[in-house]
């Protein structure tokens, strides 16, 4: 059993990694796209034809990439005013427990919106005006981004039910 523990281990930490590199590529890769167009306009009078569109699809990966990367980080953002005016432990942590389950249900939910909403645009074609590349490829890092958001989510989920029981502030 510890075997099949480590390699999980193991491809969770390759899927991280991954993960990771290819928040950092689309960020270089958005950065060194509009450093090029912004010096073919202004230096050399002239436009590179569909470079914004293509730092676009980049810029969506990055963001979906980017918003799993802080849900698995735990540095999502959150409005805990509920946390502070709370004042026992407990419902703190009910608090946190019902975030989290709502957060598991709505990326869920928009994970499978997003998959109709890829699949549909590949199914009928429909490409960008200017490279003509499917738009469906852009529309595909909603789903993967918010799977991987679902994942982090219900991950932290259990944790947190874990932790409960194991806390012994849970009895109190």
């Amino acid at each position: 059993m510890s075997n099949v523990l480590r390699v999980l281990k193991w491809l969770w930490q390759m899927k991280l990694a991954l993960q990771r590199l290819l928040v950092v590529l689309s960020g270089l890769a958005i950065t060194i796209l509009i450093f090029v167009q912004v010096t073919s306009r202004y230096v050399f009078q002239t436009a590179i034809f569909g470079i914004e569109e293509i730092a676009c699809y980049v810029a969506v990966w990055l963001y979906f990439l980017g918003a799993a990367v802080g849900a698995e980080q735990r540095g999502h953002m959150s409005a805990s005013l509920v946390e502070l005016v709370l004042r026992g432990e407990t419902a703190r942590r009910v608090i946190r427990l019902l975030v989290c389950a709502l957060s598991v249900v709505l990326c869920a939910w928009m994970t499978m919106w997003a998959w109709s909403l890829a699949k549909w645009s590949l199914q009928l074609g429909m490409m960008s005006t200017e490279i003509n590349v499917p738009v469906g490829y852009a529309q595909l890092a909603m789903p993967v981004g918010l799977a991987l958001m679902t994942l982090y989510f219900f991950v932290e989920l259990v944790e947190l039910i874990v932790n409960w029981k194991r806390s012994p502030a849970s009895h109190a």
